[in-house]
Order: structure tokens, then C-alpha cells, then sequence
């Protein structure tokens, strides 16, 4: 154990012993805690370098006590009084980078004398990535942080050096007690480790809906948007929804569609648990609305599980009481899944809408945000302002202007125009392909058809949420960052098309982060026979939304 003692510098050139009594005093006090501490001239009372000093120094000191002192820690001969010192090497410090400097080789020799000591950096560990606080009054040198923890910019431990106007910082091999004492410095604004980045490569899936090339490239398709001969671009890495759950709360589900690969129930019925069969839905709504969000061929997030949560009946209709019901079911749900290792997150797709504003409905969707449930809504398909009614009128801005918690999607046609039927204003947070959308069918297990409606741009959303969830957990967790995350990442209106309302004068329509031109196959190319021979295409135009 070192006991308490004080080292007496004197940066001079030595010339004679009157000219070092009369030179400058700076004074480190060492107390044996393996640390010196910073600087004071004695000599001078305005020195903004306050250091601790110890009362056993003088500034008349003399040179063999200064000098003895100094072997003390450095283990090197003493000089004698008429030895002549190196005009270089005794240049007194007089910027905090140079007193810094002093500090860390004095300290590192410390360190060479007893590894255990705070200053000794260990050699090995992971790599971390260290960055300064610019707000900090003096920022600090990277020498000066490097110094404190014994290593400097050339120590083989350190990786990277990052010297520019904007940040500053370095990269290292560091191990916990380095770690620590980088966290407990205030100049240090982030410590963190080092990750792997890899490129982000695509997948392209053939066969595939309109609406699906549109939402994962740049530009409007072309093509016959009738025919299932479009393109799909995802990210490889992809996990395509999977863990997520969707609840999709409208007409029911066929759940033995090919589509759904065995990834669909029924979850919820109005009509009672004797109606949580594949034959639930009578409408065909639901199941098409399911097809889009998360079917294979025509879904966004194909891996995805689908919970049909029926609250309309076979004419498409029902009552403001059981859509309450199901929403009270899905967070119920959602509050046991979230104990489940594989579960990711979950979402409400709500593609119906109510003649008027239901504050009770509103409520319970903003409850239901609030428990971490995403919630996405159609805008509605009257051409008017979405915040005259529920559930659109809980997106955007809010009707309330104090911002809507859930996504509210309006349409356009393959021209990227804002579609003729569909609402709009500042309750509307995104767009998506809403015409002449092929998805699932009931009535057998290979049927689809082709509908129009906000209905059919909602679960292009839906899908959307559920692929991004799968790939990033903060948005999982956060249905307000989703939010934000979608409306950050879609494409503007000058690259969308120009809505046809004054209610909507800009147009985001959403996008997977793709944004190539895409790949559109010559007409007719996949017409007839050459069209997946399990699907069977009927048409329809969609009176609901």
C-alpha cells in the first residue's frame, strides 16, 4: 500500500538553482488511490487549472525533494542538482490538453507499477463505440478521455479515432472497468458496443397484386391491374409480420383459405362461439380484407397471424356495441400474448365505418392504442372530410386537432390519383392502393375477387405495420412512433400524384422502403393458363368501405 505523498514539478530549463527557486510551482497531490489530480500553480492565484494540493508543499522547494519525489512513481534515477535537464522536455504546460497529457503519462506510470489500478487498461474485450458531449462548456480532447483510462490514440486496443467539426469520440477493445468509467463521465455522452450492419437485400415475389408492387417502388405501375402478374419487393431479412398478430375486425374470416396457410382463426364472434368456424364469414369482406394485410400471394405481411374478430353480419352491418365488444376481446388478448416469447405485437384492422362520430367507439380505439395495440382505420368512402365520422375521425389530426392516435388510410387508383369515392382532410394520415384490389373470397378455399374501397387501402397499411414490427421492436412497441415511422418513410405527394380534393392537398402514399423502379412484366404475359391455377378471379366493385 503507497502511503500519501505530494509530487513537486519544476518546468525550467535548469541553468542555475536560483533561477528553479524562482521558477513556477505545479503541484499534483497524489493521497495512494492510484489517481493524480489535476493541476494548480501556486505562483499564480487566477490559474483556472483549481487542482488539490497538498500543505507539505512549497514553492521553494528544493530540487533533489522534486526530483526524488518524481522516482518515486517513475522507478527512474534521480538527476543531481547540477545534472542539465532537456530545454524540450521540461516545457511547462499551459493548455488543458498538455496539463491532460502530463496527467495521463504520470498516471500510466502508475498503472505500469500496479495493474490494478483505475488507470491500468486491460488489455482484450469488445469493441465499443465512445462519442463526446458536444454541450459540454470546454468538449473534451479525445487524448485528454483516451489519458483518463490510460490509453492513447496509438494503444493498439483503440480501433478508431473520430476527430472532425460535428462529433468527436473514438472506437476500442475495452473491458467493463473502462466501460464504467466512461459512463461515469460527464464529457461522455454515449458508450456504447459496437453492432454488425449488413446491406439490405430484396426478394421479389411474382404473381402478386397491383397494390403490392405500388407499395414497394417509386413510381406508378403499369400494367392491367385485373391480373395477379405484378411484382413484390420486400427485404430478404425479412421476417414478413411474423409474430405479429393481426385482429381483423369486420365480416369474419374464411380460415381455410390456401392464402392463410394455417395462420388463421377466428378469435371473436357477435353471434356467440358456436360462430368461430371457417364459415363464419357470409360477407367475404373480412376474408378479403385479411388477404391483403396478410395473406401469401396477396399480402403485405405474409407471415403474419390473422385473428377474425367478426362485429358485422352477413349484410355487411352491425351495431357500435359489439365493435366495442370486439375490441374489448382483442385487448384482453393481446394483454395474455404479451407473455408469449414468440408473440411480437399486435394490431387492430378496422376497414367499416359509422355515418356520424361515436364518441364511445372513438374512446375505446384510443384505449386500445394506449394498452400498445396499433390500430389502423379506413378513411371512409363518401368523398367528404374524414373527421365528420368514426373510426377515420380518430387518424391524422384528430377531429379533435390534438392528434389521432389511430392510422387513418384513404385510396387511389393505380394513377396514384386520391380515388374519386374516398375520404380525405386532415383526420387522413396515409394512402394506398384501394382500386381494383384482387384478395381472398369465401366460398371455397381458392377463390378470390377484386374489390374497391378504403377497405381495401386500410389492410395494405395494416400489412405494412405488421412487416415493420416483425423487423423492429421500438416500433413494435410504440404504436405513435409506427405512426410517425409511416408517415416519415411514405412518399410525398409530388412523386404520389395530386389529390383531386382541396381537403387533401398533399398525398403520402406508403411505402416498405423500397423504392427502385420495380418490374412490371410485358402485358398479357401471365394471362391464361400461366395465372396460379388454384385462384379463381371474380369481379366486384365493393359498396362497402
Amino acid at each position: 500500500m503507497r502511503s500519501h505523498f505530494s509530487l513537486v514539478l519544476f518546468f525550467v530549463t535548469l541553468f542555475s538553482i536560483d533561477e528553479v527557486l524562482a521558477a513556477p510551482v505545479v503541484a499534483y497531490d497524489y493521497d495512494g488511490s492510484d489517481s493524480l489530480s489535476h493541476v494548480h500553480d501556486e505562483t499564480n492565484p487566477t490559474s483556472n487549472f483549481t487542482l488539490k494540493t497538498s500543505p507539505s508543499v512549497r514553492p521553494k522547494a528544493t530540487l533533489e525533494s522534486a526530483t526524488s519525489t518524481i522516482s518515486g512513481v517513475s522507478g527512474k534515477p534521480s538527476p543531481s542538482p547540477s545534472s542539465t535537464l532537456d530545454p524540450i522536455s521540461t516545457t511547462i504546460p499551459t493548455t488543458p490538453a498538455q496539463i491532460d497529457e502530463l496527467l495521463h503519462n504520470l498516471n500510466q506510470s502508475i498503472a505500469d507499477k500496479d495493474p490494478d489500478s483505475k488507470e491500468s487498461h486491460r488489455s482484450g474485450g469488445e469493441e465499443y463505440v465512445v462519442l463526446f458531449d458536444p454541450d459540454q462548456p470546454a468538449p473534451p480532447e479525445v487524448a485528454q478521455i483516451l489519458g483518463r483510462i490510460g490509453l492513447h490514440a496509438d494503444h493498439p486496443d483503440i480501433t478508431r479515432v473520430f476527430r472532425n467539426s460535428a462529433f468527436q469520440g473514438f472506437a476500442g477493445r475495452m473491458k467493463n472497468h473502462c466501460i464504467d468509467a466512461l459512463n461515469g463521465m460527464a464529457e461522455v455522452k454515449y458508450v456504447e458496443k459496437s453492432v454488425q450492419i449488413k446491406k439490405i437485400s430484396s426478394e421479389v415475389r411474382t404473381n402478386a397484386p397491383w397494390g403490392l408492387q405500388r407499395i414497394s417502388q417509386q413510381g406508378q405501375v403499369r400494367g392491367d391491374v385485373s391480373k395477379m402478374d405484378f411484382t413484390y419487393t420486400y427485404d430478404a431479412q425479412g421476417k414478413l409480420g411474423k409474430g405479429v398478430d393481426i385482429y381483423v375486425v369486420d365480416t369474419g374470416v374464411n380460415t381455410d383459405h390456401l392464402a392463410f396457410e394455417g395462420r388463421a382463426k377466428m378469435g371473436f364472434s357477435f353471434e356467440g362461439k358456436s360462430d368461430l368456424n371457417a364459415g363464419s364469414d357470409q360477407d367475404g369482406h373480412g376474408t378479403h380484407v385479411a388477404g391483403t394485410a396478410a395473406g401469401d400471394l396477396f399480402g403485405v405481411a405474409s407471415g403474419a397471424n390473422i385473428v377474425g374478430v367478426k362485429v358485422l353480419g352477413a349484410d355487411g352491418s352491425g351495431l357500435s356495441s359489439d365493435t366495442i365488444k370486439g375490441l374489448d376481446y382483442i385487448i384482453q388478448r393481446h394483454e395474455q400474448r404479451i407473455k408469449d416469447s414468440d408473440h411480437v405485437g399486435s394490431i387492430a384492422s378496422m376497414s367499416w365505418g359509422l355515418d356520424t362520430r361515436s364518441q364511445a367507439v372513438e374512446h375505446a380505439i384510443n384505449a386500445a392504442v394506449d394498452a400498445g395495440i396499433h390500430v389502423s382505420v379506413a378513411a371512409g368512402n363518401s368523398g367528404q372530410d374524414a373527421c365528420l365520422t368514426s373510426p377515420s375521425s380518430s387518424g391524422g389530426r384528430g377531429a379533435d386537432g390534438r392528434g389521432g392516435k389511430a392510422i387513418s388510410v384513404g385510396s387511389i387508383s393505380s394513377q396514384d390519383t386520391v380515388s374519386s369515392f374516398s375520404n380525405t382532410g386532415s383526420c387522413v394520415d396515409v394512402f394506398a392502393p384501394g382500386e381494383d384490389v384482387v384478395s381472398s373470397w369465401i366460398n371455397g378455399d381458392n377463390t378470390v375477387n377484386s374489390l374497391s374501397g378504403t377497405s381495401m387501402a386500410c389492410p395494405h397499411v395494416t400489412g405494412m405495420m405488421a412487416y415493420h414490427m416483425a423487423q423492429d421492436p421500438k416500433l413494435a412497441k410504440s404504436p405513435q412512433a409506427m405512426k410517425e415511422f409511416l408517415i416519415r418513410s411514405a412518399l410525398p405527394g409530388g412523386q404520389a400524384g395530386t389529390s383531386k380534393t382541396s381537403s387533401a392537398p398533399t398525398l403520402e402514399l406508403i411505402n416498405n422502403g423500397f423504392r427502385g423502379r420495380g418490374v412490371s412484366p410485358p402485358q398479357g404475359s401471365l394471362a391464361g393458363a400461366t395465372q396460379p391455377s388454384h385462384l379463381r378471379v371474380r369481379r366486384s366493385i365493393s359498396s362497402k368501405l
